[in-house]
């Protein structure tokens, strides 16, 4: 494949490999990626041209990009798009490189241009890229890009207690408090159990579990159908280090989204679990790529649960061979000092 500017390299692999190093870049300097974009009074990065929200990776490449210049406008465009709103982009400004899916058919491979195979088609989602920058990087572009919004708020500001129960109520995973139980879910019994809610410092930090939880859950069969969910395999395998990431960032986003992140529900063990996920990502270039997809689409569903018998696998779920059920026993933990990063750190981490 030829190079094209702004893609070094050109190739599908370095696309992924460019984002596995921003995001190591940040976690080496001590920044959690998916805790960080959200937290600004800007709010979510969003396109010029759509006025949409970005989402999956793009969320935490530009929330980054961002914090690490200070930008206050949440706004984002290409050079085009900025000049067809009549700004100019500043000179000696870089832009912030993104990624996107672009489904391409693929026709058939038969030897016989009339044989049987030569009328099938099939679609291959391929990672795309393209260069954005942000309007505080431009001139003369409209005043409602420039300036945070006021009212640019998380969307469903202190409403957490209403989407957990709302997802719960109408066929979600049966939810349990248990004194001194670790947080887990339990996919053979579709159940979250969780400490009594006292046990928590702050409704914040019991929220932030509760939905790291709850965005494991949405993984089961009869929901997005998750591999690492629906065909979990064992702690320590490549596919459990994915499907921790995506409770990960899904989690960041309900509690990002309801306004329940604060300090008080970040972790004490900041140095450890940033280790972990630094092995994590050594051994898998695709990880964070496609944790955040997923994780997009399971934060999506906990507040709209009435999604849940719409829900099929994207193209993301269906990736790898499918391991074997999951045993009633299994369950995945939201306390990575203790589950995650001992077994990631071994031979079998990204495998």
């Amino acid at each position: 494949m030829t190079a094209r500017p702004g893609w070094p390299g050109g190739s599908r692999a370095d696309l992924y490999q460019q984002v596995t190093d921003r995001i190591t870049a940040a976690l080496q300097a001590g920044t959690i990626p998916w805790r960080q974009p959200w937290t600004s009074a800007a709010g979510r990065p969003a396109s010029m041209s759509s006025g949409r929200p970005y989402r999956g990776v793009n969320v935490l490449l530009l929330g980054l990009a961002a914090a690490d210049s200070g930008y206050r406008s949440r706004w984002w465009g290409t050079y085009r798009q900025i000049g067809e709103l009549g700004g100019q982009v500043s000179r000696g400004e870089r832009a912030v490189q993104v990624v996107f899916w672009k489904q391409l058919e693929v026709s058939g491979t038969g030897e016989q241009p009339d044989g049987p195979d030569s009328d099938h088609v099939r679609t291959v989602p391929l990672l795309r890229a393209f260069r954005v920058f942000n309007a505080e990087q431009a001139d003369h572009l409209p005043g409602r890009y420039r300036a945070a919004e006021t009212n640019a708020g998380p969307d469903l500001a202190g409403q957490p207690q209403d989407v957990l129960a709302g997802y719960l109520g109408h066929g979600g995973p049966r939810l349990v408090h248990a004194e001194g139980a670790d947080p887990c879910y339990h996919p053979g019994r579709d159940l979250i159990v969780l400490p009594a809610p006292g046990q928590f410092p702050t409704g914040e930090a019991y929220y932030a579990t509760a939905f790291h939880e709850a965005a494991h859950s949405t993984g089961a069969p009869r929901r997005l159908n998750r591999p690492g969910i629906a065909g979990f395999d064992h702690y320590g395998s490549g596919r459990y280090a994915r499907e921790e990431l995506v409770a990960e960032i899904g989690g960041a986003m309900l509690s990002a989204a309801t306004g329940t992140t604060t300090e008080a529900s970040l972790r004490d063990d900041t140095a450890a679990y940033i280790g972990g996920w630094l092995n994590a990502l050594g051994g898998d270039r695709k990880l964070v790529v496609t944790a955040a997809s997923q994780a997009e689409r399971a934060a999506g569903l906990v507040p709209e649960p009435q999604r849940q018998a719409e829900a099929r696998p994207g193209p993301e779920a269906g990736g790898g061979e499918r391991g074997p059920a999951a045993p009633a026993r299994a369950r995945l933990t939201a306390q990575w000092a203790a589950t995650a990063r001992p077994y990631l750190a071994g031979p079998e981490a990204g495998g």
